[in-house]
């Protein structure tokens, strides 16, 4: 299962981030904000996915642990083309 929110598609960035994100009792403690490390702006797509592992966790322990994958990617910064 995965959620996945593109700004561009058209992108160059081959470059994917991935943090596993924990959150506990049933989302009243949240897990930290993960810092993607782009310059302001360029953030280019997000995907959240679960896996059946990560879903036994969650249904094991009644919703008190639920993990997440989260995968990110950086847009390149735009060159500006000079006219000839």
């Amino acid at each position: 299962m995965s959620t996945r929110v593109v700004s561009e598609y058209d992108n160059d960035s081959v470059v994917k981030h991935t943090k596993t994100s924990w959150s506990y009792a049933w989302g009243l403690v949240t897990p930290k904000d993960i810092d993607p490390g782009c310059e302001s702006k360029r953030m280019n797509s997000v995907t959240s996915t679960t896996n059946l592992g990560y879903i036994l966790i969650s249904a094991i322990t009644i919703g008190i642990v639920v993990p997440q994958t989260v995968e990110w990617e950086c847009a390149p910064v735009d060159t500006p083309i000079e006219d000839l």
